[in-house]
């Protein structure tokens, strides 16, 4: 999609690890001006999470007698909404935890982290939590950004991931990919607001 002159687009491939960031124009709920960092990437399909849709909830508001009662909770896409996850920087200390790329975990023995967190205090810059995740069935992905619905982008590290302020994450992302994607993050939401 042609945008005043400019294509949403780069040469980079999605990889996990790496993030996706959203047209500017996707009149999606869960996905407009959004960034997903990717877990997993290959023949078995995608998934990630929306970093920058908090809930405006923290763990201690939906589980009784959390251990993370403060740690705010974000949605992390359309699929297993009625389900928590998390992302840590925690690696193996946490039992089952899957590696995705850049030092970071998906998930793991929820217990284990209750337990290491007793002996560790665990910061939020180690550890986000998400309902629901993003996912793509083989090749999906790929169409979504042939018709440039994403730009796959690696250049982000996971300091990104755990902004405690999320607000302007897309925008953020946006201009660290140069100067003609600092000019798209600038359109209006609505063009014919411009």
């Amino acid at each position: 999609m042609k945008k005043s002159g400019f294509i949403f687009e780069n040469n980079e491939l999605p990889r996990a690890g790496g993030f996706l960031i959203s047209d500017p124009f996707q009149g999606d709920a869960y996905f407009e001006r959004s960034v997903v960092y990717l877990c997993q990437y290959d023949e078995n399909g995608v998934f990630g999470f929306v970093l920058n849709n908090p809930l405006n909830l923290k763990l201690g508001d939906v589980l009784d007698q959390s251990s993370f009662p403060e740690h705010p909770l974000y949605i992390g896409g359309p699929v297993a909404k009625n389900q928590l996850f998390f992302l840590h920087t925690l690696g193996h200390r946490i039992h089952h935890s899957l590696p995705c790329g850049q030092n970071m975990y998906f998930s793991g023995d929820f217990d284990s982290l209750t337990s290491y967190h007793q002996e560790v205090s665990i910061q939020e810059n180690q550890l986000r939590f998400f309902v629901g995740y993003s996912g793509w069935d083989q090749g999906q992905l790929e169409k979504e950004i042939q018709h440039h619905s994403w730009i796959a982008v690696n250049n982000l590290d996971q300091s990104y991931i755990f902004r405690q302020e999320v607000h302007n994450l897309w925008k953020e992302c946006m201009d660290a990919q140069g100067t003609k994607f600092k000019i798209i993050a600038r359109f209006p939401k609505n063009p014919s607001d411009n």
